[in-house]
């Protein structure tokens, strides 16, 4: 799906005739993040998944971009499949994407899952260590990659020794200086605290216990910022990180699952 822009998004539609769901990965993720999910909501649920710009297949112009662009990409691919109204939902930049989707077009979002995701902007602090460890030594650093993507993976990945190797040798493969954009859209991106008050969708937010990104008192900050019906949910085990529906799916997935069902029509 080609965007006015000339951007290549890449996605994935398990089809059907159930409501729609689109999942969104987190920085440096790719689709491959939700595959438990495609399995285990399909077919009741029609999951579409977005390779976002400097991830997966998606190809673009190597330009500047924000996650309102993220956003309008999402509805191009939304709008390009007919689909009327959907659940939308991601993990960090994910998050972010899915609640501009919601300021963007709120009658069309009947619910949004956020998981390990906020509404502010990074402080100065935060700033000063991204751009150090993710654009400096990742993206524009000479030194191997592997030593600066180990100790991110147990952070961003978690889970088991396999579940950080799978993204291990996805990152070794890649063009790391591909990432230069979005790393620029990551931590440059604005607040919109002042402005998701104004969503009324039903939300249920999600952090692992281990996260060292993101908090439960982070969580339940956004749960208070929004405006319509919050659901928070701790996600416990071993190694239950940040990228918990892709490292502990039979946690996660039964409550999305029955969040979903309860969803008004």
């Amino acid at each position: 799906m080609t965007t006015d822009d000339g951007a290549d998004i890449h996605y994935t539609d398990s089809g059907g005739d159930g409501p729609a769901v689109l999942l969104m990965h987190g920085f440096f993720n790719d689709i491959d993040q939700w595959e438990p999910q495609i399995a285990s909501l399909s077919p009741d649920y029609r999951v579409i998944c977005i390779d976002q710009r400097g991830h997966g297949l998606t190809e673009d112009p190597d330009t500047p971009f924000d996650n309102w662009t993220l956003a309008r990409d999402a509805w191009t691919v939304i709008d390009h499949l007919g689909i009327d109204q959907l659940v939308a939902g991601g993990v960090l930049q994910g998050g972010w994407i899915a609640m501009r989707m919601a300021l963007q077009a709120p009658s069309r979002i009947r619910g949004l899952i956020l998981i390990g995701t906020r509404a502010d902007a990074y402080d100065g602090a935060e700033k000063g260590g991204f751009e150090a460890i993710i654009m400096n030594q990742w993206i524009l650093g000479d030194g191997p990659l592997e030593a600066v993507a180990t100790p991110i993976a147990v952070q961003m990945i978690g889970g088991t020794r396999d579940h950080r190797r799978f993204w291990l040798d996805k990152w070794m493969a890649s063009d790391r200086r591909r990432l230069r954009q979005a790393g620029r859209a990551l931590i440059d991106r604005e607040s919109i605290v002042d402005l998701v008050k104004d969503i009324t969708a039903p939300a249920l937010l999600m952090h692992g216990v281990q996260d060292q990104i993101h908090t439960r008192r982070q969580t339940e900050h956004l749960a208070s910022q929004l405006g319509g019906p919050t659901q928070v949910e701790t996600i416990e085990g071993l190694g239950a990180a940040h990228t918990i529906t892709f490292t502990h799916p039979e946690v996660t997935d039964p409550i999305i699952r029955t969040w979903l069902d309860k969803l008004p029509v």
